[in-house]
């Protein structure tokens, strides 16, 4: 008989600077935490910071729908860059050819860099 591995349990913490806010995710992102993730990330957006990073360094599973909720989130009109190169984040990126729309950093600090710099060439 096969027992499945425990899951990990989801950690959303926000941070708040001058420079942005930065949402940091911990654990699972499978489909008991995307509606939380979702309106986290829109309240974020109305907030209107002066942008917005979604750190996925200690993501330990990542859903299809997760992946649809940051592709929402780049599209709303706050400068959005995504941090931190965790196989389970970029694997479904690759697959999908996502790249593009949802560029990943290898930290939140090179997501802050490169976010200055897209609105100095805007």
């Amino acid at each position: 008989m096969l027992i499945p591995a425990p899951r990990t349990c989801s950690i959303f913490e926000v941070t708040t600077t001058a420079e942005a806010s930065v949402v940091t995710a911990t654990g699972d992102l499978d489909l008991a935490v995307t509606g939380r993730l979702s309106e986290l990330l829109n309240h974020e957006l109305r907030l209107a910071p002066p942008a917005l990073v979604f750190d996925a360094s200690a993501v330990t599973f990542c859903s299809a729908r997760v992946l649809t909720i940051l592709l929402d989130t780049a599209a709303a009109g706050v400068p959005f860059a995504i941090a931190g190169r965790c196989r389970p984040l970029l694997r479904p990126i690759s697959v999908l050819g996502l790249e593009r729309l949802l560029p990943v950093h290898w930290s939140v600090e090179e997501a802050l860099a490169w976010l200055k710099l897209v609105s100095q060439l805007s």
